[in-house]
């Protein structure tokens, strides 16, 4: 498995992959496949090329994918957010996620940042491992966060210090 920089020209393949995310694994997400369709793919070009936007391949199949977003306010840019977390089933327990998040660490590392933080859904155990394997702690956990229908789930907050 290699890890590459997302670039502009890769935003349909991109926005593909993550729309699959959106379908098929909708309760892992605080965004809708839905709303995330009104995204023009302009705009995905934009932030691809301003943020650290990894996919984890094997020969030219994506498994994995995941960002990193620097605040640009004065008083928060030592901070970062990593989002868009995905892997794929097929490449699940594969290592591709681990290798993902090897990449956004480092990634923020090179930006000189201070810390890192998440989000995701409070009952995503295996996704909530994968943060603590490397180094992300709960700060706190947002309650009726986000709502799916009728009902509302948890989202839990974490950081990690750089």
């Amino acid at each position: 498995m290699d890890i590459v920089r997302i670039t502009a020209d890769d935003a349909a393949r991109f926005v593909a992959m993550r729309h699959a995310a959106l379908v098929n694994d909708a309760a892992s997400f605080r965004t809708s496949a839905e709303d995330d369709a009104k995204v023009p793919l302009a705009q995905w070009e934009q932030r691809l090329a301003a943020e650290h936007v990894y996919a984890v391949k094997r020969s030219d199949a994506w498994l994995a994918i995941g960002g990193l977003s620097r605040e640009n306010r004065a008083k928060l840019d030592h901070k970062g957010l990593i989002w868009g977390m995905y892997v794929a089933p097929e490449a699940r327990g594969t290592g591709a996620a681990d290798q993902l998040m090897e990449a956004l660490v480092a990634a923020g590392r090179t930006l000189g940042l201070r810390q890192l933080q998440l989000t995701l859904m409070a009952d995503n155990v295996r996704a909530m491992r994968l943060y603590e394997r490397h180094g992300f702690a709960t700060y706190a956990t947002e309650p009726a966060s986000v709502r799916f229908g009728e009902g509302y789930a948890d989202e839990a907050l974490m950081w990690k210090l750089l």
